[in-house]
């Protein structure tokens, strides 16, 4: 048995040790031709239904026996329990050294070519988080939210993998019981797992762990409107997502209402630069009245106005 093997062979042991019943047990038997060393065994079954210490020993020990005689079904395996998915997970950081990229459908909610956020919360939290991810795509982005965009008909968890996986943002609703869960803090380690960029949003509790040096945003008493506006300000601190974000905002401004057009447009003026600002003003899909609403940042920011010289004629000019 090869090394990368034999790492597949442990993460089998500790995903049996952790979630395995019997008819878990005797299925892989039958996968692997070993049912017999399975029933066999003198402690196996015991050990796990009276949850003794020696529990984890008796499943290495079978676990162990079965592919030292033959490693030909450990992939097998490992697709049929879902076992990469699992310790994806748990370690996002040392999965794809074992197991390659992700494997799975690709994500197909996202809405093409808009920022990609991930919001990380608990299932308790799901009106205010829904309200939320409405205002970010307001905001020109696409926002994922696990009990939203999973279709029922499909692995939930294969979902939230390929979410995860192809996310550029996580923003993370922390609230007390947010470590507690078994989902949040590891979505939150994938993220970090693959360099991704996590905005925490305070919930009446502090971040923690790896990303307790983020102060994060304030989100304790405010409106969803409002703490969607900051994480767009925290974005736009960061250069790799200005030019994404500021595509996508232009693009949601069409959209809109003539005064939600006009507030969010005001919102960015001290933010942008002129070039930026003159972009998003030729983009956004100003009616004459929105003109004259904003007839000064048209005029500071040089919009609508042609370069020097390129209404002359053309017709008549030589090569």
């Amino acid at each position: 048995m090869d090394a990368p093997t034999r790492k597949k062979v442990g993460i089998i042991t500790k995903y049996a040790v952790e979630n395995f019943d019997t008819g878990d047990w005797l299925l892989l038997g039958q996968m692997t031709n070993r049912l017999a060393s399975i029933n066999d065994h003198p402690r196996l079954f015991r050990a796990m239904s009276f949850g003794d210490e020696d529990y984890s020993y008796c499943a290495a020990d079978v676990i162990n026996g079965i592919f030292e005689s033959s490693d030909a079904n450990v992939d097998d395996v490992v697709d049929h329990f879902d076992i990469d998915l699992w310790y994806r997970q748990k370690h996002p950081e040392k999965a794809e050294s074992i197991f390659g990229g992700a494997k799975g459908k690709p994500a197909t909610f996202w809405a093409p070519g808009l920022l990609r956020v991930f919001l990380s919360h608990l299932s308790t939290n799901r009106a205010r988080v829904s309200i939320l991810r409405n205002h970010l795509e307001g905001w020109g982005m696409s926002a994922f939210v696990a009990h939203q965009d999973i279709e029922p008909t499909r692995e939930w968890q294969v979902e939230i993998e390929a979410a995860l996986a192809s996310m550029d943002v996580l923003v993370a609703l922390i609230e007390p019981k947010f470590r507690d869960s078994a989902w949040t803090d590891q979505e939150v380690g994938f993220a970090l797992g693959r360099g991704i960029d996590v905005i925490p949003i305070r919930i009446g509790q502090d971040p923690h762990g790896f990303i307790g040096k983020i102060q994060g945003i304030q989100a304790k008493g405010h409106v969803p409107a409002d703490v969607a506006e900051e994480v767009v300000n925290v974005l736009l601190r960061k250069p790799r997502y200005r030019p994404n974000l500021l595509q996508g905002i232009a693009g949601a401004l069409v959209e809109q209402s003539a005064s939600d057009r006009i507030r969010r447009i005001r919102a960015l003026a001290l933010r942008l630069a002129k070039g930026e600002m003159k972009g998003l003003l030729e983009r956004a899909g100003l009616s004459d009245s929105d003109r004259d609403h904003l007839s000064d940042l048209i005029q500071h920011s040089g919009a609508f106005q042609s370069p020097s010289g390129s209404e002359r004629d053309t017709d008549d000019i030589p090569f």
